[in-house]
């Protein structure tokens, strides 16, 4: 009887400690102050990097007017990625890429930029895993891609196979919602984003919200809910806010 009662409590804990986590993406994580580096030095969870084709180049910008020479994936992530392997900071993480562009023409160059760092993307137990965000294939076609897995929306029946290859669920929060983080939220919002997310977990995925008010009581408001990755762009704000709340 006492060991049962003893593996009850471990099991108890373990369960408490899995629910408990908060996973952070880091969003649009190129326009921080110290790209990739400040995700990593925070472990989040999944670093954000929009693309637009340039030449045979990967560039990272949020629209074609903010294009920089030099601002590539490669040299912003593939790169610092590399370096991370050497270390013992290297952790399971995933590089979520957008494109801007269409799928068609920015997949080809996103293989060849890949080609010369994918032993980089693994080591022992730990994976770097690329997630293809924006203009994206059919989602019928998503199982036959092993090198990158894709962002899932909720308004669609994806295949028991093809389901296998997102990573989570994401949506805008502004489309169910106008709360800005002031005073309590209506109800009828809270209800509906629920939803969302129970659907999620539902087909065993995890969810994230984007373009919701970024800051500490939204922050909560979502951890309630059950959203399981904190989409924002204060990654050392968020991450020390949950790390103290959780404790």
């Amino acid at each position: 009887m006492a060991k049962q009662i003893i593996v009850f409590f471990c099991l108890l804990i373990l369960t408490f400690d899995s629910t408990a986590q908060v996973k952070i993406h880091s969003h649009n994580d190129y326009t921080h102050s110290k790209p990739f580096y400040d995700a990593v030095a925070n472990k989040a969870f999944s670093i954000e990097a929009d693309v637009f084709v340039v030449g045979d180049s990967l560039i990272l910008a949020h629209s074609k007017k903010e294009i920089k020479a030099g601002n590539t994936l490669e040299k912003l992530y593939l790169k610092p990625i590399a370096e991370l392997y050497q270390t013992k900071e290297l952790y399971s993480f995933q590089l979520m890429i957008d494109f801007k562009d269409s799928w068609a023409i920015t997949y080809p160059v996103l293989e060849k930029a890949l080609k010369p760092f994918k032993r980089y993307l693994s080591k022992g137990n730990k994976k770097i895993t690329i997630v293809i965000s924006g203009n994206r294939p059919p989602d019928s076609t998503f199982h036959s891609f092993n090198v990158v897995g894709f962002d899932g929306v909720p308004d669609v029946n994806y295949h028991s196979a093809d389901l296998k290859k997102i990573t989570m669920i994401s949506d805008n929060f502004a489309k169910y919602s106008k709360w800005k983080g002031v005073g309590e939220i209506p109800e009828t919002d809270k209800a509906r984003l629920k939803a969302l997310i129970d659907h999620a977990h539902e087909i065993g995925k995890p969810f994230r919200f984007w373009g919701a008010p970024d800051h500490q009581a939204c922050w909560k408001l979502l951890y309630d809910l059950g959203a399981d990755i904190i989409n924002t762009d204060q990654v050392a704000k968020a991450s020390n806010y949950f790390n103290i709340q959780l404790q």
